[in-house]
């Protein structure tokens, strides 16, 4: 447990060897919020008859709150897994008496918590003062809380699968910018996937986009039933345990067909 912790320590230092872009990806982040809050604002504000599945209030608070939970929330294992393989640097990892995944899932946690210190609780500050509304629903936070876990490790797992795509493919980037964009449009990122058309929901309702951001985001700012509370958690419960399984496959597949490219 030990060697594990170490490399969460690592991690933050990591992240924090270079303080100018810590200010830099909380001044992109601030940035980015006060264009959504602009765009959305005056999308409201227009003259369109078209109705809107959510309200103006209701889309200002799920985007705060997902451009905060995306600060700490985001991986960059896909990354640096190929960087890995392509460079051959794998074969040391594999060597070495750790278990790869636990690995960068804690390197990964050391990261989050600076991202959280340094990202997250300025933003929420910030919200606080500028946007005088309710950002979540208090009696649901212990739910709330319990779904952005789940979410952060559904997050993980998805960028380590995609990763470890790198075994077949050497070079996974090419990949990593179309689920990117994937990625962003249907987690509910980027828009609220209530807005969705109806196609698109029916599409979504079969990928776990959803999980990583759409879910927990409702959840902890709208009022609703205990049992479709319990429902939402369980679709992130099962995209987590097929994660999972994902996961360890191409793990355990990957690595008997490495092909070291240097090192």
């Amino acid at each position: 447990m030990r060697k594990y912790l170490d490399y969460l320590i690592i991690g933050a230092k990591e992240n924090i060897a270079y303080p100018s872009s810590i200010w830099a990806a909380l001044f992109s982040k601030i940035i980015y919020l006060y264009m959504q809050f602009c765009l959305w604002n005056a999308l409201f504000m227009s003259e369109t008859k078209a109705p809107l599945a959510m309200s103006r209030d209701g889309t200002i608070r799920y985007i705060i709150v997902a451009t905060i939970i995306s600060c700490f929330i985001e991986c960059d294992a896909i990354a640096w897994i190929n960087e890995q393989i392509h460079s051959g640097n794998i074969a040391v990892q594999i060597i070495r008496p750790v278990n790869f995944s636990a690995m960068v899932f804690s390197k990964h946690v050391g990261k989050s918590a600076v991202k959280f210190l340094t990202c997250c609780i300025p933003l929420c500050a910030a919200a606080v003062l500028f946007f005088k509304m309710p950002l979540i629903c208090r009696s649901q936070m212990i739910f709330g809380v319990a779904s952005i876990l789940l979410a952060y490790a559904i997050q993980f797992l998805y960028s380590l699968t995609i990763g470890l795509m790198a075994f077949w493919l050497i070079v996974t980037w090419p990949l990593n910018m179309l689920l990117g964009a994937f990625y962003k449009l249907l987690s509910g990122s980027w828009i609220p996937c209530a807005m969705f058309p109806d196609f698109l929901k029916r599409i979504n309702a079969l990928l776990p986009f959803r999980a990583m951001y759409e879910i927990p985001v409702t959840i902890i700012t709208n009022q609703m039933e205990l049992n479709l509370i319990l429902e939402k958690l369980g679709v992130q419960l099962i995209w987590l345990a097929v994660l999972m399984i994902l996961s360890f496959a191409s793990w355990k597949t990957g690595t008997k067909k490495l092909i070291v490219q240097g090192g």
